[in-house]
C-alpha cells in the first residue's frame, strides 16, 4: 500500500484528491479534529481547572472555556474557536506553538534546518498522532510526506524518523521541491527520495466542521503559480500610467506582466474545469470577463499602498484604481466575490504610506471585504518567476547564511519600514481596521470564502459573536480567586467582569433591545454601560 501523508500543521480547511494508487492519511487534519471535538476540549479545561492555579494554566483555560462559548456562534466563530484551542493547547514545555494558520518553536525557526530537526525530539500537541498512525506504516510500500508549507516540518521530521527502514520513504510537494538540496541533507530525510515532476495535488474546501454554506470548490494557493490569468493591458492603445512613472517603456511591445501569466486553459487543467477561488494577481481583476469565464467563486487579491489614484501590488505594479474598480464592479455583477490582503512592510512603503492607504481606502473600494493585514514577503518562489528584476521592487539580497530553509530574500529599499517595528505596526493597523469591518480568523480558505455580516441599521445588541463570558476558578495571574472574565477571540481583547453582570451577559446570545438585555441597570446608565460594552467588543449592535 502507498500511504500520501498530510504531516501537520496545514491548511486544515481543505482536502486534497487523492492520486491513483495511493491512499490518504491525512494525520493534519485528523489531529485538528480530536482535539477540537467537544469531549476534548473539556478535558483540556477540566485538566487546568484540577491543577494547581497559574498564570499559565489560567490563560490557556480562559482560551478553552471562550472556544467552547464560540462553537455555535457559526462558521467564523468556530475558525477563530479553533484557534484558540491550538494556542491553548501548545504552550510549554512543548517545542512548537500552534496558530490557526502559523508554527512557532520553542527556540529558533522552521527557516533553520538546525531547529527543526531540535524541537522534533520535544513533546509537541500531536505527538500522540504521530505514533499511532506508525502501526499502518508496517505494511506500507512507500511512504510519502507531502509538504506544502514549512509549518509541517517538525511533524514530517517525527514522521520520518519513525518510518520503517523496510519503507521506502519520499519526500514531495511544493515546499519539498523548493528546498529539496537542504531537506536532503537533514538527519531525517537522508534516506528520503524527492521524486521529480509530480504533480501538483488538486484542493478542494472542505470546513472540519462540514458547513454546507460553504461551495465545494477548487482551491488555488498563493504559491501554486497560477496567479496571474490575463497581463495587464499594456497595449499601444491603454494608458501606460498603469506603469510606474520611472519605468521604461518596452520595446518590444506589451508584456505579459513581471509574473509571466497562465492561460485560461491553464486555469482550467488545474481546476478540472470546476468552480473554483483562490489567490490571483490584483492586475486580474482588469480581465474580469475572462475570471468569469474560467468559473471563478471568489478571488483573493492582495495590495501594499494606495495613493494618488493608483494601487501598488504586490508585484510592484501600479494599476489605476478607477481600472480596479470597473474591474470589481463587473465580478461583483456577475456574482464574483472580490476578498483583499493587504501586504505590509513591502520595500520603500512607510508609515506614512499606510494611512494614507488606510484613508484612501474609504472611498476607493476595488473588493468586498478586507481579509486582514499579512506582512510582506519576497517569496522565493515569487521571486523565482520575476522576469525583469529592474521592474520588481529591487534586486533581492541574500537570505541570512544560518536560514538554510529561508521562505523569503530580503530587498533593501529606503523607507521600508524595520523589520523590529513591522510586528507592532502590523498588530496596530489591524486593530484601526477591526473598528470598520471584522477581519478574517486567519489565512485559511474557509476564512477567504465565508463573509462577516452587515451591521447597518442595527436596532437592537446581543453578545458579541466572537466574545464569550467565562468564570475561571483563579485569577489570570494565577491567584486563588473565582473570577469572571470577558474574551473576545477576534480582538484578543480580554476584560474583567463584575460578578452580578457577567452571568447576564453570557446569556446575552440572541438579539435583545437595550432595555430587555439589562433590566437590572437603572435607566439612567443603560446607554452609557451598553455603549461602553460595544467599545470593548463584548457587546455588538445587530438586527432585531
Amino acid at each position: 500500500m502507498n500511504w500520501l501523508v498530510l504531516p501537520p500543521h496545514r491548511d486544515v480547511t481543505l482536502v486534497p484528491e487523492v492520486p491513483e494508487g495511493w491512499h490518504l492519511l491525512d494525520l493534519a487534519r485528523d489531529f485538528t479534529r480530536r482535539v477540537f471535538s467537544a469531549g476534548s476540549v473539556e478535558a483540556e479545561c477540566l485538566t487546568r481547572e484540577s491543577a494547581p492555579p497559574s498564570s499559565q494554566t489560567m490563560r490557556e483555560l480562559l482560551l478553552l472555556r471562550a472556544a467552547q462559548g464560540l462553537r455555535e456562534r457559526g462558521a467564523l466563530s468556530e475558525l477563530r474557536a479553533l484557534g484558540a484551542v491550538l494556542t491553548a493547547i501548545s504552550g510549554p514545555p512543548h517545542g512548537v506553538h500552534l496558530r490557526l494558520d502559523d508554527v512557532e518553536l520553542e527556540a529558533g525557526t522552521t527557516e533553520r534546518s538546525a531547529d527543526v530537526q531540535r524541537v522534533s525530539g520535544m513533546p509537541s500537541p500531536f505527538s500522540d498522532d504521530v505514533a499511532a498512525v506508525l502501526a499502518r506504516f508496517e505494511d506500507a510500500r512507500c511512504v510519502r510526506l507531502w509538504l506544502e508549507r514549512d509549518l509541517q516540518l517538525p511533524a514530517a521530521v517525527s514522521l520520518a524518523q519513525a518510518c520503517p527502514a523496510h519503507v521506502a520513504l519520499e519526500v514531495a510537494g511544493p515546499f519539498a521541491s523548493t528546498h529539496r538540496k537542504v531537506l536532503a541533507r537533514m538527519p531525517a530525510f537522508r534516506r528520503a527520495t524527492f521524486p521529480e515532476q509530480v504533480p501538483a495535488l488538486r484542493w478542494r474546501v472542505r470546513p472540519l466542521s462540514g458547513d454546507t454554506s460553504v461551495e465545494d470548490l477548487v482551491w488555488i494557493s498563493d504559491g501554486l503559480g497560477l496567479e496571474v490569468l490575463a497581463p495587464y493591458p499594456w497595449g499601444d492603445d491603454q494608458d501606460w500610467a498603469v506603469m510606474e512613472p520611472d519605468s521604461a517603456r518596452p520595446e518590444s511591445g506589451p508584456e505579459e506582466g513581471w509574473l509571466g501569466r497562465c492561460s485560461l486553459d491553464d486555469v482550467r487543467a488545474y481546476t478540472g474545469g470546476a468552480r473554483w477561488a483562490g489567490h490571483v494577481s490584483l492586475g486580474s481583476l482588469l480581465a474580469a470577463d475572462a475570471l468569469v469565464e474560467s468559473g471563478c467563486h471568489t478571488v483573493v487579491v492582495g495590495f501594499c499602498g494606495l495613493a494618488n489614484g493608483r494601487v501598488v501590488d504586490p508585484d510592484h505594479g501600479f494599476i489605476p484604481v478607477e481600472l480596479l474598480v470597473q474591474g470589481y464592479q463587473r465580478l461583483k455583477a456577475a456574482g464574483v466575490r472580490v476578498v483583499a490582503e493587504w501586504w505590509v512592510g513591502a520595500p520603500g512603503v512607510d508609515e506614512a504610506a499606510l494611512d494614507a492607504t488606510l484613508a484612501a481606502l474609504e472611498g476607493s473600494r476595488f473588493f468586498d471585504h478586507l481579509a486582514g493585514v499579512r506582512p510582506f514577503h519576497a517569496s522565493v518562489e515569487r521571486i523565482a518567476r520575476v522576469r525583469n528584476p529592474a521592474r520588481w521592487w529591487g534586486q533581492p539580497g541574500d537570505a541570512p547564511a544560518d536560514r538554510d530553509l529561508s521562505r523569503s530574500r530580503p530587498v533593501e529599499r529606503p523607507g521600508t519600514i524595520p523589520s523590529a517595528r513591522l510586528p507592532g505596526v502590523l498588530t496596530s493597523l489591524a486593530s484601526r481596521l477591526m473598528t470598520r469591518a471584522p477581519l478574517s480568523p486567519g489565512r485559511v480558505a474557509a476564512a477567504f470564502l465565508l463573509a462577516p455580516p452587515g451591521l447597518d441599521g442595527a436596532t437592537h445588541v446581543r453578545l458579541d459573536v466572537d466574545c464569550a463570558v467565562v468564570h475561571l476558578p483563579a485569577t489570570l495571574e494565577g491567584a486563588p480567586k473565582p473570577s469572571w472574565y470577558a474574551a473576545n477571540l477576534r480582538t484578543g481583547g480580554v476584560v474583567a467582569m463584575d460578578a452580578r453582570l457577567a452571568p447576564v451577559l453570557a446569556r446575552l446570545t440572541e438579539a435583545t433591545d437595550v432595555a430587555s438585555a439589562l433590566p437590572q441597570v437603572p435607566e439612567a446608565q443603560r446607554a452609557k454601560l451598553v455603549e461602553m460594552l460595544v467599545t470593548k467588543s463584548i457587546l455588538e449592535r445587530t438586527h432585531g
